[in-house]
């Protein structure tokens, strides 16, 4: 059976990266008409997607929605309703079914003209631990979905069989039916991180200030314009120095300053 196959290759691809605080891997492949095929550690969480209709993240009727880039879970959480919502219900999921999706995690978004990709890192970090990790990583997420899209080649062409796809509704059939209100705040800022080459999506409130803050605006001046107050604007600046690997406010100003259009 597909799914047991995949399942066992997973958690071979994550037995030996623990020393990176990397507790689980998922790759989902999402296609037009709500179809979808799932690469899951534990073929259980499978079933409880297939069996309780569980929403994919930011689909439509043409599949994933999401722009190629990087995704951190908190950012997707403060963007879409929908991942607000269902991420966390992955972790609940998956600390009933033994597995571990871990406190955060990284998501990259590869698209090809038929289908989309979702590759979904978990680690075992905190959320300042996590920061300072993936700004210093770069290159094992980079070397990560590299090696594991040439071992995986054959199994990922297996998953993309249409046998092997699964109907999943969207957030919106899920809203409508719960009548669940499914507004979504548009990111206001997408920057290419400097080392990594490619974008990065920083959340509304994040977004502001980083413009703001480029716009030549002090803290003080900041928080006076988004009715914040200083430590929570430095605190801001702080988690977007990190996501963005900085230093230093002027590393990230001096860095930066040419995306700012």
């Amino acid at each position: 059976m597909f799914t047991t196959t995949a399942a066992k290759f997973i958690r071979e691809i994550c037995k030996n990266k623990h020393c990176n605080s990397l507790t689980n891997f998922m790759h989902d492949i999402t296609f037009s008409k709500k179809q979808i095929s799932m690469l899951v550690s534990d073929e259980k969480i499978f079933s409880f997607y297939y069996e309780n209709k569980i929403p994919t993240l930011c689909t439509n009727d043409s599949g994933r929605t999401l722009s190629a880039g990087i995704y951190l879970n908190k950012t997707l959480e403060n963007i879409h309703k929908d991942c607000a919502i269902l991420m966390p219900l992955l972790v609940k999921v998956g600390r009933k079914l033994g597995q571990n999706y871990g406190s955060n995690s990284v998501h990259i978004v590869v698209r090809e003209n038929d289908c989309q990709h979702f590759y979904s890192l978990f680690f075992d970090l905190k959320e300042n631990d996590f920061l300072h990790w993936v700004v210093n990583n770069g290159s094992f997420l980079h070397d990560f979905i590299n090696q594991y899209n040439i071992s995986a080649k054959d199994i990922i062409l297996e998953a993309k069989i249409d046998k092997n796809r699964i109907v999943l509704p969207t957030f919106s059939d899920f809203a409508s039916s719960m009548n669940i209100d499914n507004a979504e705040i548009t990111p206001q800022f997408k920057v290419f991180h400097k080392n990594l080459h490619m974008p990065i999506y920083l959340s509304n409130q994040l977004g502001r200030c980083f413009q703001l803050l480029l716009k030549g605006k002090s803290a003080k001046q900041i928080g006076l314009e988004m009715k914040l107050s200083h430590r929570t604007v430095e605190h801001y600046i702080e988690k977007i120095r990190r996501q963005l690997g900085c230093s230093t406010t002027r590393e990230l100003i001096v860095s930066y300053n040419n995306q700012l259009s």
